[in-house]
């Protein structure tokens, strides 16, 4: 009997071993792929994409797939002269991946690059090209070109089903620029008509993608929404007005040019490259929930005003940001938010006696009966003012000249007596002065214009003017165009601490002031202040806006947002690139007609949001078989209702993944376990 038993242990112990190794050996061939999202560009990130795909490889293989989907510029049909012309410049690109992968496996291993001719919805359901996409694919990377094109060549395809299943088996997911913005699940598919960076705050600049017939890949991230390009095409306007949307994911992660970063589930980590990845939360204080839609003029969408959005930058080294609790990490430092923050922005006054302050983030272009010029002449009390204007910041003194008389002749028309000077002297019973300046380069601050100002003169600085004023200032001029490098160096590298100059200001207020972010790409700028100098209020103005600032306060003027950043309760430290690395910050957008001041940021705070207003949105044109154009419809987003907000029961808060045992580990044990089992069954027999 006990013989009979001790069989029947041996034989049971066997099999729940067997389905024990079994079990084991689905988890470890079901271990989901790492998403390597790069913001754009190439050759600057292709070692730190090559660092996964070897660390992938399969048995000494790297194998990789190029895909080129993108490329097309059509989902149904493209002709063969485009294809051809397709497949060779993406051959260009997997020569380069190529040499990336070469230059960098180890010598026991090898490298196989394939280039998938994959660019319409036939191509994504042809056999030949499905059987590419093998068990052994190590990494897939795709290139950049046009995301909603690629969506649609891809969306419930054999080839769409194929990425599916390499990605839940371990294979790794990357791409850049467009290639980049596919792995969210919620899609930035383009601006819509009329719309740009400069306008991008407006409702409704943006589509977005987010049903099962429209959307990124199905297994991408499923909790924020990614742009590409960031800071180098100035997006954060649109991410804004995109993220404080309802039923959207309130989360934005912004991925610069020539840079990547790894998304490993809940977490985002690792970023690699040059620059920097921001992330923005416009969930945990409510932001999206508290937005407000500010009419400007009829006939126009409506502009975006929203408070207390949370802001990390992450640059290469130990950082971290969980996607779930909404936590960022410097190494295993956990940085959460505060539960309560209130804020004051008691800067934002002038000291008692001194003149009214209009500081504009350029109205050059819409001199003629300006709205702003006639703020700061009803500001002065006189039907007929007399207006000193003085211009600085151009290429030479007639060229101020010209530029001093272009405001002079405005002013004119709408009634002023205008005095154009060159800043040695202020005239006598002058009732106001325009400063305008082009170039902050070229400039120093005015000492004339701060002892006329002091005893009550009002005073509207334009542009670089406006810059100046502020406590600390970026001594540099207008961003360059046509020429990518000296544009990358202006833009990007601002974002990498030591590249901006910065130069004491006149200190008329005690904040840092930046005009043109939006137009002019000059968030690197702002950021560069902000966190150089924490203790105060980074103001970026936008064209056609400005700020006005008396004794009670601040409120906005003009035809756009601006934004205010505010780094004085956030972490800060740098990167091993030497870039910005910031914890929590506060980013506020504030509309024409409000008054500039903060609002409580409380984890815990009830919203009734506002009515959404009416966003016209694309009818999804039926795929695949359907070429027609999509039709424009209007549909009214449904209302949230409030509830209380309050963090997940079982949200993550380790600061990395838990750690599992190796599978090798597991099976040598077991089968020890058995071994030890045997040997003690026989020696009793």
């Amino acid at each position: 009997m006990m013989q009979v038993f001790r069989s029947l242990l041996t034989r049971n112990l066997l099999a729940l071993l067997l389905a024990f190794f079994f079990i084991i050996s689905v988890q470890a061939q079901s271990t989901p792929g790492l998403l390597l999202i790069i913001g754009g560009g190439y050759t600057d990130t292709y070692n730190g994409f090559m660092q996964y795909a070897i660390a992938n490889a399969r048995n000494g293989l790297v194998k990789i797939l190029v895909l080129p989907v993108p490329y097309a510029t059509n989902a149904e049909t493209i002709t063969q002269a485009e294809r051809n012309q397709n497949l060779k410049d993406a051959e260009e690109r997997r020569l380069q991946i190529e040499g990336a992968c070469l230059r960098n496996v180890p010598a026991d291993t090898s490298c196989e690059v394939v280039l998938v001719p994959l660019f319409t919805r036939s191509d994504a359901s042809d056999p030949a090209i499905l059987e590419l996409f093998s068990h052994d694919v190590a990494a897939i990377y795709i290139l950049g070109g046009d995301q909603a094109v690629a969506m649609q060549a891809l969306i419930d395809t054999p080839a769409e089903q194929r990425l599916t299943e390499l990605y839940a088996n371990g294979t790794i997911i990357g791409g850049t620029s467009a290639g980049g913005a596919v792995q969210s699940r919620t899609m930035l598919a383009a601006y819509r008509p009329n719309f740009a960076p400069e306008n991008a705050l407006f409702f409704g600049a943006v589509e977005v993608w987010n049903t099962d017939e429209r959307r990124g890949l199905p297994f991408g991230i499923q909790d924020a929404i990614v742009d590409q390009h960031f800071q180098q095409r100035a997006r954060m306007g649109r991410l804004i007005s995109v993220i404080t949307q309802p039923d959207l994911p309130h989360v934005g992660i912004g991925v610069d040019a020539y840079t990547g970063v790894v998304a490993d589930g809940n977490w985002i980590r690792d970023v690699f490259g040059l620059y920097t990845v921001t992330v923005l939360d416009a969930e945990t204080y409510h932001a999206a929930d508290s937005v407000r839609y500010v009419t400007i003029a009829d006939g126009q969408p409506p502009l975006i005003s929203v408070r207390n959005v949370l802001l990390t930058v992450l640059s290469p080294g130990d950082f971290s940001y969980n996607l779930q609790t909404r936590v960022p990490y410097f190494g295993q430092t956990a940085y959460e938010p505060p539960p309560i923050l209130e804020r004051t922005f008691d800067s934002l006054r002038i000291p008692s006696g001194a003149g009214t302050l209009i500081l504009a983030g350029d109205i050059s272009d819409t001199l003629n009966n300006n709205g702003i010029l006639r703020r700061f002449l009803d500001i002065t009390g006189k039907a007929n003012a007399s207006i000193l204007v003085v211009a600085d910041g151009g290429a030479s003194p007639a060229a101020n000249q010209r530029t001093a008389q272009r405001y002079a002749n405005a002013l004119s028309a709408l009634g002023a007596q205008v005095t154009v000077g060159d800043g040695e002297a202020v005239p006598d019973n002058i009732d106001g002065i325009v400063f305008v300046g082009r170039d902050a380069s070229n400039m120093t601050p005015p000492a004339w214009l701060r002892s006329a100002w002091l005893t009550g003169t009002p005073v509207l600085a334009d542009n670089a003017a406006a810059t100046l004023l502020g406590s600390f200032y970026a001594a540099h001029g207008p961003t360059p165009t046509g020429d990518a490098e000296q544009e990358e160096i202006a833009v990007q590298r601002s974002f990498v601490q030591g590249k901006t100059e910065i130069k004491e200001g006149l200190n008329l207020l005690p904040v840092t002031l930046q005009p043109q972010v939006l137009a002019d790409k000059r968030f690197g700028r702002l950021f560069s202040l902000a966190y150089n100098h924490p203790d105060q209020l980074a103001i970026a103005l936008n064209a056609n806006t400005a700020l006005e600032v008396h004794a009670e306060g601040a409120r906005v003027l003009g035809e756009n947002g601006i934004f205010v950043l505010d780094l004085r309760f956030a972490e800060r430290t740098l990167g091993t690139n030497n870039g910005f690395v910031i914890a929590n910050g506060l980013l506020d957008v504030f509309a024409p007609g409000e008054i500039v001041q903060p609002e409580p940021a409380d984890i815990d705070a009830v919203y009734q949001p506002q009515p959404t207003p009416q966003l016209p949105t694309l009818t999804p044109t039926p795929l695949p078989t359907s070429t027609a154009a999509p039709t424009l419809t209007v549909v009214n987003p449904t209302v949230p209702t409030a509830t209380t907000f309050a963090s997940s029961p079982d949200a993550e808060t380790e600061a990395t993944p838990p750690a599992q045992p190796p599978y090798w580990l597991v099976a040598v044990l077991g089968l020890a376990v058995l071994l030890a089992v045997w040997f003690a069954t026989k020696a009793r027999r």
